[in-house]
């Protein structure tokens, strides 16, 4: 998909006399628009969650929030934790959200969040047990009762998505498209994310277009390839 958006966005740019963009220039704002797209998911299921739970929403195909959940889950992750040394458990480095229900102990034993207040007072007590554990996020740690617990803890979790980077060789002193590089990464977006990428990214160069115009620009292109790969 990385490489469709660059040609889109470098032929638009191109024929309004933008000048021409530069795979840094490109890579910059591709990671910005991707970050933008995703972090929009949560407050869009949130909205249509609540329209569904109104009877506002459709099935299938209406179903928003089923949709919104779809792109999300591209990015669903697990990894066990690991404890420091200050007795907390590290979140991994990649972490956007802990998924509800999220962490648990051993054979699947539910590690349920709770208040600091409440946190204070299990401290404090003999009613922590590793049948009921709790916990409380530290910034990128947590903290899990009772202490006995020190290993077999595992996250569910959304991750944030790799940055794209579109990768080429210099032929002729032509940047080409080159996906086999090792630091090559495409967009962690579902696919049908591809016009809103283009909308938003041109948005940063100034340019306004809709969905129905990224999706003819790419349509043109799709055929003129054709036509070139069948001479």
């Amino acid at each position: 998909m990385i490489d469709t958006v660059f040609q889109i966005v470098k032929t638009v740019l191109n024929k309004e006399l933008r000048g021409n963009i530069t795979p840094d220039e490109f890579n910059k704002v591709a990671r910005q628009v991707q970050e933008d797209i995703f972090a929009g998911y949560f407050g869009q299921n949130a909205m249509y969650q609540n329209k569904q739970n109104k009877g506002y929403t459709g099935l299938n195909h209406a179903n928003m929030p089923q949709k919104i959940r779809q792109k999300i889950d591209i990015l669903q992750s697990e990894a066990s934790l690991t404890l420091n040394g200050d007795n907390n458990f590290d979140l991994p480095t990649d972490l956007y959200y802990i998924n509800d229900r999220g962490l648990t102990f051993g054979v699947n034993t539910l590690i349920d969040e709770i208040q600091s207040n409440e946190f204070a007072f299990l401290s404090s007590s003999s009613q922590a047990s590793e049948t009921f554990p709790t916990y409380k996020q530290l910034g990128n740690e947590i903290k899990v009762l009772p202490a006995t617990i020190t290993s077999n803890v595992k996250c569910s979790y959304i991750r944030k998505p790799l940055a794209p980077k579109w990768t080429y060789m210099t032929i002729s002193d032509i940047a080409m498209y080159n996906a086999a590089a090792v630091d090559h990464q495409d967009f962690e977006l579902h696919p049908s994310e591809l016009p809103n990428i283009v909308i938003n990214m041109l948005s940063y160069f100034g340019l306004n277009l809709g969905v129905a115009d990224v999706t003819a620009i790419a349509e043109e292109m799709k055929q003129k390839k054709d036509i070139k790969d069948a001479n």
